[in-house]
């Protein structure tokens, strides 16, 4: 097995609960950032909306845990800076030729031929101060798997492409672009330049869509493009709205 070498250090399990949540635990123990988590297989994965996210054995799966010191309204943009890096990377490893198949899902997951291959879950797990945060960066690509029970079509790496991506070698690219992704959005003074690369990846843009909304009530309207926070500009017959928190699925 070749011999990865990383940036940060890493934590490795066979077998735990949650990345996310092991991050959480380690608070009292681990005091030096950045750090990866990473596991073989979860048993309570989950996504945003604590959704039980199926992580299987031979998916990448992990949290990246990071010391920040920004105002907390910031923190929502490291959705768009890690889906920016996970995108550079799955398209580093299947070629450039098969760039149109790859795109982002508003707010945070990963597209391949219209279904979803992965997702990112940013939680802010302890604040000193309003300026200071420890956050844990959950990231689940499907490498060769795909889970069967999803609200949103699913798929694989593997199978939309037919290139098997070793963990380890996506882990050492991820966490190489990962920091460069980072640096480049400089705790929020490049973060309109990181919405203009997101929204080029957008999927079902300027498409018509239906937005579903926390409290369950639906929206429709077209996926026009996102506001300066990353808020998405749903464009109705009476104006446009726009939405911070909601599941977008496409058609009306």
């Amino acid at each position: 097995m070749t011999n990865y070498r990383l940036n940060s250090d890493i934590i490795k399990y066979k077998e735990i609960d949650s990345t996310n949540n092991e991050a959480v635990r380690l608070l009292d123990k681990k005091k030096s950032f950045p750090y990866w988590i990473l596991a073989e297989k979860q048993t309570a994965g989950k996504g945003r909306k604590n959704r039980y996210w199926d992580s299987l054995i031979g998916n990448f799966m992990g949290t990246y845990v990071i010391e920040i010191n920004i105002e907390r309204k910031f923190l929502p943009n490291l959705a768009f800076v890690t889906a920016l890096a996970i995108y550079d990377i799955i398209l580093k490893f299947i070629s450039n030729n098969n760039r149109k198949m790859v795109q982002l899902k508003w707010p945070n997951d990963l597209i391949l031929n219209k279904s979803k291959c992965g997702g990112v879950l940013i939680e802010n797990i302890s604040s000193k101060n309003e300026n200071n945060h420890i956050i844990a960066i959950g990231i689940g690509v499907n490498l060769i798997k795909s889970p069967l029970k999803t609200t949103f079509p699913s798929c694989n790496i593997f199978e939309e492409t037919n290139i098997k991506i070793d963990p380890e070698e996506f882990l050492f690219e991820l966490d190489k672009n990962i920091i460069k992704k980072i640096n480049f959005w400089n705790n929020g003074l490049n973060y309109k330049a990181i919405l203009e690369q997101w929204i080029e990846k957008a999927f079902l843009l300027n498409k018509k869509i239906s937005v579903t909304l926390p409290n369950g009530k639906k929206e429709k309207g077209i996926f026009s493009s996102i506001d300066k926070e990353g808020g998405l500009i749903l464009t109705t017959k009476n104006k446009d709205k726009i939405f911070y928190a909601a599941e977008i699925f496409e058609g009306l």
